[in-house]
C-alpha cells in the first residue's frame, strides 16, 4: 500500500477542517440574510424610519423635560421638608432617603405616570387615526415594513426618553431637595451624597424605566392599531384604552420588580 505524501494528507485535512467549519458558517449566513428580523432592522436604519424615531423622540423626550424638571423639583422639595421637619431625620439622611427612595422608585413611577398621560395617549391616538384613515392599509399595498415604520421608532424611542428623563428628573430631585435642607451649602451635601452612595441605585432607575417605557410604547402601539377600519369612534376609544392598560401595567411591573430579591 503506497503512504500518502505529508503535504497531500495535510490538503485532505484542511480541506475536510474547511467543510466542517465554512459550510455551517456559510448556511447560518446564508440563514441570516435572508431572516425577517434581518429585514426589519435594515428598513429601521433608513432615514424615513430614523426620521420617525427622531421626531417620537424629540415629542416624548425633550418636550417633555421641562414638565418633568418642574415636578421632580417639587417632589424632591416635598419629601425632603416632610422628612426632615416632619419625622426629625437629619439634612444628610434626608437627601440619602431621598436618593434612594425617590431615585429607584419614585423616579421612575412618577416619570410613566407623566409619559403615560402625554406620550402615550398621543401615540395611541394617531395610530388609530391612521388606521381609521386607511394609512396603515395603503402602506401595507406599497409593501413597507409596518414593524420597522411604525412600531420600532415608536417602541425604541420611548425607552430611550424615558431612560434619559428618569435622570433628569432624579437630578432635579436632589437638586431641590438640597436647596431645601441646606440652602447655600446645598454643594456640600451634594457632594457627601455622591461620596456616600453607590452606583446601584441610578443602574437600577435606568434599567427600570427602560422596561416601563418599552411596555407603555408596546400597549400604546397595540391599541392604536386595534382600532378599526371605519370608525372614527375608536379614536378616542384606543387612546383611553391605552392610558388605562399602560397604567395597571407599569404598577404591575413595578410591583414584580420589588418583589424580586
Amino acid at each position: 500500500m503506497t503512504p500518502i505524501p505529508s503535504h497531500t494528507a495535510t490538503s485532505l485535512h484542511v480541506s475536510s477542517l474547511r467543510v466542517r467549519v465554512v459550510s455551517p458558517l456559510a448556511r447560518l449566513l446564508k440563514i441570516i440574510r435572508f431572516s425577517p428580523l434581518l429585514d426589519t432592522l435594515i428598513a429601521f436604519a433608513r432615514w424615513p424610519s430614523r426620521r420617525v424615531f427622531q421626531k417620537q423622540l424629540y415629542f416624548s423626550g425633550l418636550e417633555s423635560l421641562p414638565l418633568l424638571l418642574i415636578i421632580g423639583a417639587l417632589a424632591g422639595t416635598i419629601l425632603c421638608a416632610e422628612l426632615h421637619h416632619s419625622f426629625g431625620q437629619s439634612t444628610a439622611y434626608s437627601l440619602h432617603l431621598v436618593a434612594i427612595i425617590g431615585g429607584s422608585e419614585l423616579a421612575p413611577l412618577l416619570t410613566a405616570l407623566i409619559m403615560i398621560a402625554r406620550s402615550a395617549s398621543a401615540m395611541a391616538s394617531e395610530l388609530a387615526t391612521m388606521r381609521v384613515h386607511g394609512e396603515v392599509r395603503q402602506l401595507q399595498f406599497l409593501g413597507i415594513d409596518l414593524t420597522a415604520y411604525l412600531l420600532l421608532p415608536r417602541l425604541t424611542s420611548m425607552c430611550l426618553a424615558r431612560m434619559l428623563l428618569v435622570i433628569y428628573f432624579s437630578a432635579s430631585m436632589l437638586l431641590a431637595g438640597s436647596i431645601e435642607l441646606a440652602g447655600f451649602d446645598s454643594p456640600e451635601l451634594l457632594s457627601r451624597l455622591a461620596h456616600d452612595l453607590s452606583l446601584t441605585w441610578p443602574l437600577i432607575a435606568i434599567a427600570k424605566s427602560a422596561l416601563l417605557g418599552l411596555a407603555t410604547a408596546a400597549v400604546a402601539c397595540r391599541e392604536g392599531l386595534d382600532a378599526r377600519n371605519s370608525s372614527m369612534t375608536d379614536i378616542p376609544k384606543a387612546s383611553s384604552r391605552a392610558v388605562v392598560k399602560a397604567l395597571l401595567l407599569i404598577f404591575v411591573l413595578d410591583a414584580a420588580w420589588a418583589a424580586l430579591p
